[in-house]
């Protein structure tokens, strides 16, 4: 006996469809906008690896150029003056800074360094101008000093950011640069 004919209610019955095949796109919203955070974040993030790269660049280059100076050369200080001067024009304009020497000078080199650092280095510093210049040992610790400042991390402060103190006269920076002549 057919079993159509022993239950009418099989007749009825049709064959089973298949689901149409599910479409992987269009993902849902939340992911597109997952996919677009995420991609914005690593643009912002090399974006910011290469300006620091680009900010880095004139201190390694100021340290390497360091590493060749002959500590025993009797115009070593004025070198290592010439070098952080170059260093600092690297990141600021150089009408600012071309023509900086005396308080201000010593003022803005402190801003990196401790306060025991920084009169040291500025006392050597100002041994350059002298007719005996500066010892070997004087010549070490200025390079160490130097390379204290140039290591030193975070970003270089403006030259109008210089406490008011220690900003000289125009007299006191014309006396300093008519010893250098």
């Amino acid at each position: 006996m057919n079993t159509a004919q022993a239950n009418p209610a099989l007749s009825q019955l049709e064959d089973i469809m298949l689901p149409e095949q599910i479409s992987q796109l269009p993902i849902a919203p939340g992911f597109w906008i997952l996919a677009i955070v995420f991609v914005a974040i690593i643009i912002f993030a090399v974006t910011k690896l290469q300006q620091n790269r680009r900010y880095i660049a004139p201190k390694k280059a100021a340290l390497s150029e360091l590493e060749i100076l002959d500590v025993s050369t009797p115009q070593y200080a004025t070198d290592i003056n010439t070098l952080l001067k170059r260093t600092a024009m690297s990141y600021f304009p150089r009408e600012d800074f071309a023509k900086l020497d005396g308080d201000i000078w010593y003022a803005w080199l402190a801003l990196r360094l401790s306060a025991q650092d920084a009169n040291q280095m500025s006392e050597l510093l100002k041994k350059r101008y002298q007719k005996d210049g500066l010892a070997q040992k004087d010549c070490v610790q200025l390079r160490i000093l130097t390379e204290k400042w140039l290591n030193k991390s975070g970003h270089f402060i403006a030259l109008n950011k210089v406490p008011v103190q220690a900003q000289s006269t125009p007299k006191n920076q014309q006396s300093e640069a008519t010893c250098s002549q």
